[in-house]
């Protein structure tokens, strides 16, 4: 870390460019929490925090059996030093997503130059999926940043036969799996074994220290199988996602995640084998498409001289990116998300490869080239956002857009081909701070405003209507629960609502258009308060982007009144 704070001067643009993208992280962390999933997961968060069961999770005063415990211990612990506050909730994952750009730093430092070590960590900061996943936040930005750290640490081991290393390195798969389950180790053993297999080290695989580790590791998850025990195997009679006999431990250490290949977790959707290929084109932007012309000409020498070939430093980083790549896209069941943790390891593949053909006039040409097609894809995203999909006439949005570009156009016009690899990842990381900037300060504070969750919210306050006096019917909006502060209870039947205010008086009703219509058929006595558009933002598609067509992607949610009726009023 100290030789690459060293290159970190006041007169290098490293420095500037490492302050660019600190800036965009944190303008990401005060953008609303999106529904489904990082909604869902603050509700859980706040849940636990009001009701203080840390190892028995609950939603909406359930038990609740699907993601690991860590994500929500940490927001919780930062809701309960900082407040209910959209940064509070995000600030552990982006710390976690921090200390994965600092352990490729440490990792690729082990086995190349400080030059390629700086250049994998700009690569993996500067992707616009991890930039995303640092705003919308899953469980998936804590296990990037926790198992990279791992690989890492036993990265370390590997080399220095340290014991502080091997505790360290099963620390973080404990870390890792309280994450999202097995696959934390997994990553680290596909990393981990594929270098000790192909460098001929394959009796350390039998070491008994790996024993040891794996103790550490259960300590690490000890708290979370102990809650599990108590709240499902002690109680086979409960009923969890429709099934009684519920082992909270099989399904943590199976079901969850290899249930998922072999088909018998109940979630799929049968993407295509190739799905994380396209979800790639955007994720690893702006490098996305050097990336692929990287492996494109690998494969071609492989054909030609397999030997030279996978003559390498370390293996480490294939096995951690080809094999959890293709275990993944082996799923029954893909979201883009899911193949993220890869990340860090594309990062170390590209930036050794760059380094490695930096004096080949021809193959570097051709990473130019192929740089400058996703870095304007990238620039064409960003002025598409304020140009079409939410037009500005703002004068100074406008000057901020084209001033640096022009500065970078300048650059490239003087030299646009320059044999150094420096150069090319300044420039790509100058593009994924500029379209970063423009997501976070421009397009999401006006995305999100069309996810009715916090405008309600902020219409009930501003009303004096009381939190726990609302109340859903048929929907649920787990930021409504978030912004409100409050688990909103769920109804379903008209009748309980109207029996509700008979008995409990004046309440308060969140519902969708064919919601209030069945109230209204059923007799309910309400007033209609107000009317909300509503968008699941997390779910973009071209209808509502255009925006001449955008009104016809929307819908309405209400905010009724709910009164007693008139004969239980008399």
């Amino acid at each position: 870390m100290q030789q690459f704070l060293s290159k970190l001067s006041t007169k290098s643009p490293w420095l500037w460019l490492a302050l660019g993208l600190v800036t965009v992280y944190i303008s990401g962390l005060f953008i609303d929490v999106m529904d489904v999933d990082a909604s869902q997961y603050a509700s859980i968060s706040m849940e636990m925090l009001q009701n203080g069961s840390w190892l028995q999770v609950q939603h909406r005063g359930v038990d609740y059996l699907d993601k690991p415990p860590l994500l929500f211990w940490l927001s919780t612990s930062s809701f309960s030093l900082f407040g209910l506050y959209n940064w509070a909730y995000k600030l552990p994952s982006l710390l976690a997503a921090l200390a994965g750009v600092y352990g490729i730093n440490r990792f690729t430092l082990i086995y190349y130059t400080p030059r390629i070590a700086r250049h994998a960590a700009f690569l993996l900061a500067s992707a616009i999926g991890l930039i995303v996943i640092c705003n919308d936040v899953r469980t998936d930005t804590l296990l990037l940043g926790t198992s990279t750290c791992a690989v890492w640490q036993l990265a370390e081991y590997l080399e220095k036969n340290k014991w502080k290393y091997l505790i360290g390195g099963f620390f973080f798969i404990g870390l890792a799996m309280l994450a999202k389950g097995p696959i934390g180790l997994v990553i680290s053993g596909f990393g981990i074994g594929t270098h000790l297999l192909l460098t001929g080290q394959w009796r350390q695989i039998f070491k008994w220290q790996w024993i040891v580790g794996l103790l550490v590791s259960a300590i690490v998850l000890a708290p979370m199988c102990w809650g599990l025990w108590q709240q499902f195997d002690l109680h086979p009679e409960k009923t969890v996602n429709d099934k009684t006999g519920v082992s909270g431990l099989y399904f943590f250490f199976w079901e969850q995640s290899f249930g998922r290949i072999t088909g018998e977790n109940v979630w799929r959707n049968d993407a295509s084998a190739f799905y994380f290929i396209h979800v790639y084109l955007w994720a690893f932007l702006p490098w996305c498409l050097m990336l692929y012309l990287a492996f494109m000409e690998q494969l071609f020498k492989i054909r030609i001289k397999v030997k030279e070939t996978w003559k390498r430093k370390e293996y480490i980083s294939i096995g951690a990116f080809l094999l959890s790549f293709a275990a993944l896209s082996a799923s029954k069941y893909k979201l883009p998300h899911y193949i993220f943790i890869t990340l860090p390891w594309a990062a170390v593949l590209l930036a050794s490869y760059l380094n490695k053909i930096e004096e080949t006039r021809q193959k570097m040409l051709r990473q130019w080239m192929v740089f400058y097609l996703s870095a304007g894809l990238g620039i064409i995203i960003a002025f598409l956002l304020p140009g079409f999909v939410f037009p500005t006439k703002n004068i100074l949005i406008w000057v901020l857009m084209i001033v640096p570009l022009a500065l970078l156009g300048w650059q490239v016009i003087k030299n646009p081909v320059p044999g150094d690899t420096d150069m090319l990842i300044q420039r790509g990381v100058f593009v994924s701070i500029f379209l970063g900037l423009v997501l976070n300060l421009f397009f999401y504070p006006r995305l999100l405003p069309y996810q009715s969750s916090r405008p309600i919210a902020e219409y009930a306050r501003k009303n004096n209507i009381p939190a726990d006096k609302m109340a859903n019917f048929r929907r649920s909006s787990h930021a409504l629960d978030f912004y409100n502060q409050d688990i909103l209870e769920g109804f379903s039947d008209a009748e309980y609502v109207q029996k509700n205010a008979n008995e409990n008086g004046i309440f308060y009703i969140e519902t969708d258009g064919v919601g209030r219509e069945d109230l209204i058929n059923d007799g309910v006595n309400l007033e209609t308060l107000e009317g909300f558009n509503n968008f699941k933002v997390a779910l973009l598609n071209t209808r509502f982007l255009n925006p001449a067509r955008r009104s016809s992607a929307l819908d309405t949610i209400y905010l009724l009144k709910i009164l007693p009726s008139p004969v239980s009023a008399e």
